[in-house]
């Protein structure tokens, strides 16, 4: 597999480079090609501003993850969008059956067991990468379908995506408590938690996203 993965890259770049000097030998196949790159482009730019619309994708093997295939650019509105769905999230999952997220552990048998809560959301930007690529990488759109895979050579993780965290959100239980507790919704921008949101334990009606959540 990684043989052939190489023979393809190798055939790919090669051909690329005989198409380029094939429009290098005459001045008008140049232009042609900026004139079509320029269409691409502006038909790009129009279909990302008028047609294009941001979408929620649930993971299918990790249900408490979600990409976000063409966030919107305005990181605060995006932050809001997020919270909003936290919130439903929160409501319809979580909400009245707090019981089945509780856990006891204790760190070793001489320390006092303690409850906490196990609840969390994860937002990652939707991003796909190259299928042929020998070493991994295949983006967090992989996530969507397959599992994490630790081991081998080309291994797939997360956390290798962590450029690509957009907001991750935990449930605890409040200091000395086991009934009262609190959300905290963390953003994240290339890789560094940049801002923080609580969100107290009340029930709140839901909002409408006017966003796409896909399965």
């Amino acid at each position: 597999m990684l043989i052939l993965s190489l023979l393809f890259l190798a055939l790919f770049f090669y051909l690329l480079y005989l198409l380029i000097k094939w429009i290098s030998k005459k001045r008008k196949r140049i232009q042609w090609t900026f004139g079509i790159i320029g269409i691409l482009i502006l038909v790009n730019i129009i279909d990302s501003i008028f047609f294009t619309k941001m979408e929620f994708i649930q993971s299918k093997v990790y249900p408490k993850l979600y990409l976000i295939k063409d966030p919107i650019n305005n990181r605060d509105s995006l932050n809001t969008i997020i919270k909003k769905m936290v919130v439903q999230k929160m409501n319809a999952e979580f909400i009245g059956k707090e019981n089945k997220y509780k856990e006891k552990y204790q760190y070793s048998s001489e320390s006092p067991s303690r409850t906490d809560l196990y609840y969390s959301l994860s937002f990652y930007r939707y991003y796909k990468g190259w299928g042929t690529n020998p070493f991994g990488e295949a983006g967090t759109e992989h996530f969507i379908q397959n599992k994490e895979d630790p081991g081998g050579f080309s291994s797939e993780l997360l956390e290798h995506y962590y450029e690509y965290k957009i907001a991750e959100f935990d449930i605890a239980f409040c200091k000395n408590d086991t009934i009262n507790y609190f959300g905290v919704l963390r953003y994240f921008q290339n890789g560094e938690e940049k801002t923080t949101d609580t969100i107290i334990k009340a029930k709140i009606k839901e909002l409408n996203l006017n966003v796409k959540i896909a399965k």
